[in-house]
């Protein structure tokens, strides 16, 4: 077997597992590369408004390893870049910018597609909003559209003002850096395949987002496309860092996140915090942090017969989902709900947001019963913790 200098060997390493696992909420295979670029586009538009998500082509529906002929040339894999490209500037709006990479397994090429998760509430595919339920992408329902836009404007308290430009712009880069804040705090946490996958693969997709916002007009009058310059520097460090033995070479990876994190830090404690939350803004948080928990009430509720029904993967995703939106919360200044709420929620909400982490092994059960017992003790204490809050 030659192995071609141009596939990404971290990848090409995982490929056996990623089909072993196959297809679900976070992965997608394709045989091969389709001729109506619609059919990859609703994948990719299912997969930003969702979550993030890896297409494999070159692989079956039942993960058998098939691969993509004549890539050996450059002019080749150039081609089908730029077809992606097409389809992600043609046919994707909000326009996405995945990370493509090619792996190799035995002597079969497969070209692999990372998908981020979108900073915006849902993306379109021709017109249609997509989502992604377990092992497929769906159009998704007109009451999912308003929810998951309700979810984004309540997640993203930056006050409206007089300045309509200012103030748009900075609802936008407060997603962005506040997205930078956690995954910054859980890098050490997510230190195993595949989540280091995905905080490589948003390292680099925030890193872009970063750099656009930093050549904005509003970015430049209000001094702060340096700052945002200087954290996609520190991202795509992180991004392109490459892993080899020895203390060092961690110690150097989780410093490109530190100074990335302290950068982030800088511009919401300068710009986004000083935003005061209106009336309206303190009354959309309250509605989210009630709707938030009355969800994890519920699928606490039905935990023990998603587990029975296997559905495990479904239930791990839904978990973490509502620990994100509680968690984005938390980095924002709510002190004006509650001097300690923030405090007092992050802890909870990020370990609701990493159950999607949590391994399930052939232990005759034990995983299943320690990952449904955590979901229902996180439930508990998120529930006294809204209380006790008076929220």
């Amino acid at each position: 077997m030659i192995t071609r200098k141009w596939v990404d060997h971290g990848l090409s390493e995982m490929l056996p597992t990623l089909r072993d696992t196959g297809e679900g909420q976070h992965v997608e295979f394709m045989s091969e590369y389709p001729e109506n670029g619609y059919e990859l586009s609703k994948e990719i538009a299912a997969f930003a408004s969702s979550n993030h998500g890896t297409i494999l082509i070159g692989v079956s529906d039942d993960g058998e390893l098939l691969g993509l002929p004549d890539l050996d040339s450059n002019a080749a894999r150039d081609k089908l870049l730029r077809r992606i490209e097409g389809v992600c500037s043609g046919n994707i709006r909000p326009s996405i910018t995945p990370i493509v990479k090619f792996a190799q397994e035995n002597d079969a090429i497969v070209l692999t597609i990372e998908v981020p998760r979108g900073t915006q509430p849902i993306y379109y595919s021709k017109h249609t909003p997509y989502i992604r339920h377990l092992s497929s992408s769906r159009p998704a329902e007109p009451h999912e559209v308003i929810d998951r836009i309700a979810e984004y404007l309540a997640a993203t308290p930056v006050e409206p003002a007089e300045d309509n430009l200012k103030s748009n712009f900075l609802s936008s880069i407060a997603e962005v850096l506040v997205t930078t804040l956690m995954l910054a705090d859980q890098v050490e946490l997510r230190n195993i395949n595949p989540w280091r996958g995905y905080i490589l693969s948003e390292a680099s997709y925030l890193a872009t987002q970063f750099r656009e916002s930093a050549t904005e007009e509003i970015a430049i009058e209000m001094k702060l496309d340096s700052t945002l310059k200087n954290i996609a520097d520190h991202l795509d460090r992180a991004a392109s860092h490459m892993h080899t033995m020895g203390e060092n070479s961690w110690v150097t990876y989780i410093g490109h996140w530190v100074a990335a994190r302290d950068c982030a830090q800088e511009a919401m404690e300068k710009h986004v915090d000083p935003v005061p939350l209106s009336a309206r803004s303190r009354e959309q948080i309250h509605d989210i942090i009630h709707k938030a928990t009355r969800q994890l009430v519920d699928l606490d509720n039905r935990a023990k017969e998603m587990a029975h029904d296997g559905r495990m993967e479904e239930l791990q995703d839904d978990a973490s989902r509502i620990g994100s939106l509680l968690l984005k919360l938390t980095y924002y200044r709510i002190d004006d709900i509650s001097p300690s709420l923030a405090l007092k929620l992050r802890p909870l909400a990020n370990d609701l947001n990493l159950i999607e982490t949590e391994r399930i092994y052939l232990d005759g059960g034990k995983s299943v019963e320690r990952i449904l017992g955590k979901i229902d003790d996180l439930s508990k204490g998120i529930q006294f913790l809204v209380s006790e809050e008076g929220i």
